[in-house]
């Protein structure tokens, strides 16, 4: 596609696959859990930007900004371990995004990517600060199309998503945006947040976009949308920061349901047992499960 001109939003038309939503996310209104109160200490956390779970251990992966690292919490938010090099190529400053694939997990940080394993141990750093292939300005969100292992990362200040191959060798590009914050994918799309307009534009796995999405739901219009999770079956669910709630929405776009949390909520996920896993911005519970 034309990389030099931005995307122009459209409105969505109602036009794609409906699939039956399997959680009933209307129950869901207040936390089951809370942890992670605003501090520096081991089991708080102070601007988290990123929360993921691996699915094999139920472990809750969260990138700790201001912090400078990635803490790590087991399934009832007790505390496990944390980590980030305090110096050294491996050194953390300002994390933004996290992935976790297979044995590795990759985090975005200034201008490059950080490659981890399981146990928090630094591997590799790629990338460099600039515009051309692998390099980076200010990334932020992360992905992994699970079929390949392609790596999506939205390489938010050169306004384009990067796409890397599982060895981190450059494959092609994805954009132009104004400024995407967030990438997520499913079994037929690639969605990118692009924070500036806001809206979320969906393309086929072709790379071709299918539609822009600029009203999320009629009557529930989003107002600053964070960053998003899509479910096992396409449902959208966004942090919206300015709100303090969390919005969630059928594949087509249709208001599903709201549920209002104790900030501005940073970033989301659904993990295994179907639970909503939050994290906020200047809360007091910083780490909420619904």
């Amino acid at each position: 596609m034309d990389t030099d001109n931005p995307i122009e939003p459209q409105p969505v038309e109602n036009n794609f696959e409906r699939v039956r939503n399997e959680i009933d996310y209307t129950r869901k209104i207040q936390p089951l859990l809370c942890a992670g109160k605003k501090r520096k200490g081991n089991d708080e956390l102070t601007y988290p930007l990123c929360v993921t779970v691996d699915k094999m251990t139920g472990y809750i992966y969260i990138v700790d900004c201001l912090n400078d690292c990635v803490k790590v919490f087991d399934s009832t938010a007790r505390y496990i371990f944390k980590f980030g090099d305090n110096r050294g190529e491996g050194k953390m400053s300002r994390p933004r995004s996290l992935v976790i694939c297979r044995s590795r997990i990759l985090i975005t940080h200034q201008h490059h990517i950080l490659n981890y394993n399981l146990d928090g141990e630094y591997i590799s750093r790629i990338g460099k600060q600039g515009k051309e292939e692998l390099e980076f300005n200010y990334p932020k969100g992360i992905a992994i199309n699970e079929s390949n292992d392609d790596i999506y990362i939205c390489d938010s200040d050169n306004n384009r998503v990067q796409i890397l191959s599982k060895d981190f060798q450059f494959k092609s590009l994805l954009g132009s945006f104004t400024l995407p914050r967030n990438v997520e994918l499913s079994k037929d799309y690639i969605y990118v947040l692009d924070a500036s307009n806001p809206c979320i534009h969906l393309f086929n796995h072709n790379h071709i976009l299918q539609k822009s999405v600029i009203s999320f739901g009629q009557g529930n219009q989003v107002i600053n949308p964070r960053t998003f999770f899509i479910d096992n079956s396409n449902n959208i669910l966004i942090a919206d920061y300015s709100s303090y709630f969390i919005s969630i929405f059928n594949p087509v776009f249709q208001s599903i349901h709201h549920i209002p949390v104790s900030e501005q909520p940073t970033a989301l996920t659904v993990d295994n047992h179907d639970r909503i896993i939050v994290v906020c911005n200047h809360a007091l519970n910083c780490l909420q499960i619904f």
